[in-house]
């Protein structure tokens, strides 16, 4: 059975989205043991109506890829729509969080919706996708797929030593 993943983004990161799905999208095409089925508002079609189409994806979802930035911060749609679905009390899919560009710290001086109790995804040293460059690009994007598929796969439990 597949599994579905909803983007959350802001269409003002356009670039480092596309920049990060061009690797990330064939490396999880290579895992033998998940099937991804994937979504994101860019698949509309002339004439869907905007709204209704992405709150159906929604509820279709098993997981939101959450490209984390200021802009998605401050997306009035995400807040209200897709943010709530992933992350805070209401939440009832999962939520895959991506720090797609450099965020606010977290703390009481933001109100980053719930996310600040995940875990997000930062490169092995600690930055965003778009403070990466050349080959660490790369190594962000399959770093990100492995850690998806462990999480669809529910591969966060105790291990054997």
């Amino acid at each position: 059975m597949p599994t579905k993943i909803f983007l959350s983004w802001s269409h003002h990161d356009r670039a480092l989205k596309d920049a990060l799905l061009t690797t990330l999208l064939p490396a999880l095409g290579l895992f033998t043991d998940l099937d991804v089925e994937w979504w994101e508002d860019s698949h509309l079609t002339c004439g869907e109506e905007f709204g209704p189409v992405i709150l159906d994806r929604l509820d279709e979802a098993d997981f939101g890829l959450l490209l984390l930035s200021t802009h998605y911060f401050g997306s009035s749609f995400i807040r209200r729509h897709e943010l709530p679905r992933f992350s805070g009390p209401a939440a009832d899919k999962g939520a895959l969080p991506v720090a797609l560009s450099p965020l606010p710290a977290f703390g009481p001086q933001h109100d980053l919706g719930g996310i600040e109790k995940k875990i997000v995804f930062f490169a092995g040293g600690g930055g965003s996708f778009g403070e990466q460059s050349g080959v660490k690009r790369t190594i962000f994007a399959n770093e990100l797929a492995a850690s998806i598929r462990r999480r669809a796969l529910g591969g966060n439990g105790y291990r054997s030593l």
